[in-house]
């Protein structure tokens, strides 16, 4: 299984696709072409004989009815020379199924497993050597602009992941509260992962309800509480969202009381209870049989 440091980032691409064109062109100087919209697109990349390919994301930017460029999005925690030899075929088969311009953006924790993920793939034919688009610390873009904060939330999160400056970590409290309510908790864990311990009680300080006039009640609901209980209120909230997006692609029908008692437990078991009779039930009313 992918641990939450995995699969963090790539939730945020995933919750707003814009953002793997701004990386691109932010981080990479990588020269995006016009589009009028951006939308995540399947990430199986699958060749039906005889390995199953899957990238950890995709990207397609439309410009109206015409793909102009997909994006495939890899998260590499270290170096592995299988995924390396994975990575011509993800864009190979994503070309031939959306035919359209395909590049590979590799999302990497640290400066050496990215200059590691740089390197070229060579395939043998000349000419055809894939040098994957890294994103490191190095190239990440940093939002101090609050205003931009707000406009995109996901991109001030990836910014301040790491990045301990203070007019960083004041923008990425105005991304916080303009995010989705349902994604908070996955992005404030995100941010505080990659901070020392003075830069925790400096964001802290500033997400604290004395201090700051929050347009949501987030501070209250989790910073407020204290990390730890926030956190336990956090994962209570992820699990309930989880059964929901679980029987919503299975095509089932949530009936309003079937969805207010799911969002409106915070057991943690019960709710890893119904997240596994989710995935199996006929009905969503089952879920509590």
């Amino acid at each position: 299984m992918p641990s939450r440091e995995h699969e963090i980032p790539l939730r945020i691409i995933q919750n707003q696709p814009a953002l793997a064109a701004v990386l691109l062109r932010e981080s990479l100087g990588f020269e995006v072409p016009p589009y009028t919209e951006a939308l995540s697109t399947t990430s199986v990349l699958t060749n039906c004989d005889p390995k199953e390919l899957n990238s950890d994301g995709a990207t397609l930017l439309r410009d109206g009815i015409r793909n102009v460029l997909a994006v495939v999005v890899e998260r590499q925690n270290k170096p592995d020379r299988g995924k390396r030899a994975s990575w011509p075929a993800y864009l190979v088969n994503l070309h031939v199924r959306l035919e359209c311009p395909t590049v590979l953006v590799v999302l990497c924790p640290d400066e050496a497993t990215a200059r590691w993920c740089a390197g070229p793939i060579s395939i043998g034919h000349p000419g055809f050597d894939l040098v994957p688009l890294v994103i490191g610390p190095g190239n990440t873009p940093v939002i101090t602009d609050v205003e931009r904060a707000r406009a995109v939330p996901e991109l001030a999160v990836l910014s301040a992941h790491g990045d301990a400056e203070p007019l960083t970590l004041k923008a990425v409290v105005e991304a916080l509260d303009a995010t989705d309510p349902r994604n908070r908790t996955f992005y404030y864990d995100y941010v505080l992962a990659g901070l020392n311990e003075t830069a925790r009680k400096e964001l802290e300080g500033l997400m604290s309800a004395d201090t700051y006039k929050w347009q949501s009640d987030f501070a209250r609901k989790y910073v407020g509480l204290g990390r730890e209980e926030g956190r336990e209120e956090g994962r209570a909230a992820e699990a309930a969202n989880n059964v929901l997006l679980f029987l919503d692609a299975r095509g089932l029908t949530v009936s309003d009381e079937v969805r207010q008692r799911v969002e409106s437990c915070t057991d943690l078991e019960t709710l890893r209870g119904w997240v596994r009779r989710s995935t199996a039930v006929e009905r969503a009313e089952d879920l509590f049989d």
